[in-house]
């Protein structure tokens, strides 16, 4: 089981999907969310701000969407990058979104941090491919 999960995404729906599934499959121990990068950044920022060991408490997975307001999901990926990803090398990027643009597909592989590109809303199916993922099979 993957200890902590933050789903971020600005559809209320698919926040609830995800959650409802992650715990009931027994996917996630605790699940976070944030309705758009913005809101992301802040809470990792708080994460860091307030433990002395933000690893131990960081997310291990991230179910990012693409497509939000305020910051997107690229604008998000960038900032991540930039100032956490070296900070939580222990933590992956799932983009879990409804797009069928090809580019984003190809775009999602430019980011070492992303795991997986799947799509929207998140099944069981879903789950069962994530745990054969190399760096998430670790958690089962």
């Amino acid at each position: 089981m993957i200890n902590k999960v933050l789903c971020i995404d600005d559809d209320s729906i698919s926040l609830t999907i995800s959650r409802l599934l992650l715990k009931r499959t027994g996917f996630a121990n605790e699940i976070f969310t944030a309705i758009d990068g913005s809101d992301a950044l802040i809470f990792l920022e708080t994460l860091f701000s307030e433990n002395t060991n933000p690893q131990e408490v960081a997310p291990n997975l991230i179910l990012l969407d693409i497509n939000m307001p305020v910051i997107n999901g690229w604008d998000f990926l960038d900032a991540y990058i930039a100032q956490y990803a070296e900070k939580l090398p222990n933590t992956k990027v799932v983009i879990l979104s409804s797009t069928i643009d090809p580019e984003d597909l190809l775009h999602a592989k430019e980011y070492a941090v992303v795991a997986q590109f799947i799509s929207k809303p998140l099944s069981v199916e879903n789950l069962a491919e994530l745990k054969e993922d190399e760096f998430i099979k670790k958690f089962f």
